[in-house]
């Protein structure tokens, strides 16, 4: 190919990228629709109130990094994923962390998820996610991210308590768990019973009948003294411990 086709050739190729680039730029290709997908029950008005001038962005041409940086500093938000649907819907995949417990920490309160991460610090009761849990030491605190515990092996085990109570469907039936001074676990109900559990051997075991034990106590209006599940076997019920 000789040296004048080689230019004119050039010379469409770059009109041709010169105007698709000013179509693109139209208004009709300017986000004016937000769908909302995932669990953070975030509706299109607050995403758009949050990210402001970057939704006045081309669909096409939407910066994700920074969308994802201004998601960043919500604890509560876990990840964020954005795709673009021709011509003017951005789309927006939210995953968002569920607060699960409290943890006791310097005269206020730590709300955290499954995970471990921290979500809130607060002092105000009303925040408090059930249950609550004491006895363990918290080292350092960040929001957004996980405890720092300085007996990572009773955090661990405060997770599996927490795993097994949602497994079980007892989430609205323990209100504290407490780690005691020998390390074993003692939870407490609203209604004020106390369920032993020792150190947590074969918790989910423990936890299948426990829904029924505490039902049948209800039942018989008995809202105090100790459920003793610290060892294998029928659990054991006493007036005190």
């Amino acid at each position: 190919m000789d040296r004048s086709k080689k230019l004119i050739l050039i010379s469409v190729i770059s009109g041709l990228v010169i105007s698709f680039a000013a179509y693109l730029t139209l208004p009709a290709f300017q986000v004016s629709n937000i769908i909302v997908l995932g669990n953070s029950k975030m509706t299109p008005e607050e995403i758009e109130s949050r990210l402001n001038i970057l939704l006045e962005e081309n669909t096409f041409l939407l910066d994700k990094q920074k969308i994802k940086e201004a998601f960043s500093s919500d604890p509560y938000i876990e990840s964020v994923e954005i795709s673009s649907k021709f011509p003017e819907t951005a789309i927006f995949n939210i995953k968002k962390r569920q607060a699960v417990a409290t943890v006791k920490f310097s005269g206020g309160f730590l709300v955290i998820d499954e995970n471990g991460a921290v979500l809130e610090s607060t002092q105000e009761l009303s925040k408090i996610v059930k249950p609550l849990i004491s006895g363990i030491e918290v080292t350092q605190v960040k929001l957004g991210e996980k405890l720092d515990i300085e007996n990572q092996d009773i955090f661990g085990l405060i997770q599996s308590v927490i795993s097994n109570v949602r497994s079980a469907k007892l989430l609205n039936n323990i209100s504290q768990i407490e780690i005691t001074g020998d390390s074993e676990i003692l939870m407490t109900t609203p209604q004020g019973v106390n369920v032993l559990l020792g150190k947590g051997e074969n918790l989910n075991e423990k936890m299948l009948i426990l829904n029924q034990i505490l039902i049948d106590l209800h039942e018989k209006k008995i809202y105090s003294g100790y459920i003793d599940r610290r060892y294998d076997g029928y659990p054991v019920y006493r007036t005190t411990k």
